[in-house]
């Protein structure tokens, strides 16, 4: 008899050991369950990869480009500057441009854009790109163009092109901006023989589209 009693108290727990044990079992549920967790977010993530280049003449060049036009003149053959850019990743691209500064003859320009990426004060005279660019098309005899073939690339190797273009005909129907401008062409690469008559600092911009 004694030895039934004995075994009855040994199989019942006293209330604070119940507690105990059930604080036990849920803290261990609960580590199971954020241990689960983070390892299915873990093996769900997947990070999309991100790889573009710019070439000119099949050598890989950095994103700020100098394009450098050795003499202008009237008649002068058309000089035209390449660059592609190509999107290797996973995900589309925007592509455009931006002119940083710009030296014609003597006369030179630093826009906005310019001033900003050079972490330089911007004055109140400065150009932003898109007025330059405007500016350099129209004001004078020789016409210098900039544009992208397109301004979205594709996932997977699709690539569009950057260029720069210098026209100056020789019948340009304006006498006076021909006769003033190359007799300053004239004189610039005279003084300044080892020195572009025209150059540029142009960013090309590549950025992912959200997907």
């Amino acid at each position: 008899m004694k030895n039934k009693k004995n075994s009855s108290k040994r199989r019942i727990l006293s209330p604070s050991r119940l507690i105990v044990l059930i604080i036990l079992i849920a803290g261990n549920t609960f580590a199971w369950f954020i241990y689960a967790t983070k390892i299915d977010n873990t093996v769900s993530v997947h990070v999309k990869g991100w790889n573009v280049t710019f070439e000119a003449n099949e050598n890989e060049v950095t994103n700020q480009v100098s394009v450098n036009v050795e003499n202008v003149y009237p008649g002068m053959e058309d000089y035209e500057y390449n660059i592609t850019a190509y999107n290797n990743s996973e995900v589309t691209a925007s592509f455009s441009y931006e002119i940083l500064e710009a030296r014609i003859l003597n006369n030179s320009y630093v826009t906005v854009e310019g001033r900003q990426a050079a972490g330089e004060t911007v004055l109140a005279t400065d150009p932003t790109s898109a007025e330059l660019e405007q500016m350099l098309a129209e004001d004078f005899p020789f016409v210098i163009t900039l544009g992208t073939t397109g301004s979205v690339l594709d996932t997977n190797n699709d690539s569009e092109d950057f260029s720069l273009t210098v026209e100056w005909d020789y019948e340009s129907n304006q006498d006076a901006l021909d006769t003033q401008w190359g007799i300053a062409a004239h004189d610039y690469k005279t003084a300044h023989p080892n020195d572009s008559s025209i150059s540029f600092l142009v960013k090309l911009i590549l950025t992912q589209n959200a997907n």
